[in-house]
């Protein structure tokens, strides 16, 4: 969705309220030193006594606190501060502090986009930050280091300790699909799609997914009620749109002339095939209030994650978004 509708949209008319405050840094330095030196080998996953973990958990932060130089060798990077450059800039953040961005910034998406309705499954520092962005704990399963599997959930944060401990078979049989992505390197979290009968399945059935919802969208296209750009023409030619957004399209179509704006509402990360889940949509003023009308009468998984008024360059639009995951397929027709 863009910035515009973000302000004027998300803040107000979002069911949930705004985020608790953050976790102390003692907090997150605490957790992600502990990731980190878990990933690099240097202590054990194994439970270990308490005081002795304390000792290697000040002594990371004792590490950081000695300056940069110390900090990029326990680190085991070479950063190099270019001339000019300030202390804000990525080049001064060290892998502890990008970790804990990358965790907070996954949190707050996961809070936000994904749907109250689905399961998610992380690490228990990771649970512990999406709950206090409140989504509701009653949602979070909670993964243990000796966890066999994430199943049971619909969607997996993939932090590094997760990524660790389940390796490639997260990818390659769980959870198929990424939703979005945080950072990079190392230190990326990754919100993933648990495929229900697997991930060969969910794989083998992509294509047919695609073609669905291109036939979809090629339908609404002939619906004399819809009005599209050249830009929103493409993407619902190319498949690109959540298969909740072309149902509901093509309701409000059998009822009201709509001019289809834009589609977006992309996840965080590049080059993730996730059908857009937002639209932002026109029509005479009567027809907007109508609009917002049919769209709050929705249930069940067409009822809109969010919905209101917005102007986009200068028009007033109705602005909607589904939650994440969404359906691949379009097979409930328009």
């Amino acid at each position: 969705m863009s910035q515009e509708i973000e302000r004027r949209t998300r803040g107000t008319l979002s069911q949930r309220s705004e985020a608790r405050s953050e976790p102390s840094w003692l907090t997150v330095a605490a957790t992600t030193a502990r990731l980190w030196l878990e990933r690099h080998h240097i202590v054990s996953q194994r439970p270990v006594g308490r005081r002795r973990w304390l000792l290697v958990v000040l002594s990371a932060l004792a590490a950081m606190a000695l300056g940069a130089g110390v900090t990029l060798a326990f680190t085991g990077t070479n950063q190099q501060a270019s001339p000019g450059a300030r202390p804000g800039d990525p080049v001064h953040r060290t892998a502890l502090q990008l970790a804990a961005d990358n965790r907070l910034a996954a949190a707050k998406w996961v809070a936000a986009q994904v749907s109250t309705s689905e399961i998610v499954s992380c690490d228990p520092e990771m649970c512990g930050e999406v709950q206090q962005q409140r989504f509701p704990a009653g949602q979070l399963m909670v993964l243990s280091p000796t966890a066999p599997d994430p199943l049971g959930s619909e969607v997996v944060i993939a932090t590094p300790a997760i990524q660790s401990q389940f390796g490639a078979r997260l990818a390659a049989v769980y959870a198929p699909q990424v939703l979005a992505s945080f950072g990079s390197g190392p230190e990326q979290v990754v919100v993933r799609y648990m495929a229900p009968d697997g991930a060969a399945a969910f794989n083998a059935q992509l294509a047919k997914y695609r073609q669905d919802r291109i036939n979809a969208g090629s339908q609404l296209l002939r619906n004399s009620n819809i009005h599209a750009n050249a830009t929103t023409r493409t993407q619902l030619l190319a498949g690109q749109v959540d298969p909740r957004l072309l149902v509901t399209l093509g309701y409000l179509a059998s009822k009201i002339s709509l001019k289809l704006v834009a589609f977006d509402d992309k996840s965080p990360g590049e080059g993730y095939a996730v059908p857009l889940r937002g639209a932002e949509i026109s029509a005479t003023s009567a027809g907007l209030s109508a609009i917002l009308q049919i769209l709050g009468d929705q249930q069940g998984s067409f009822a809109p994650a969010g919905k209101g008024l917005a102007t986009v360059r200068g028009e007033r639009v109705v602005a909607v978004w589904y939650g994440a995951p969404g359906p691949l397929d379009a097979t409930t027709g328009v």
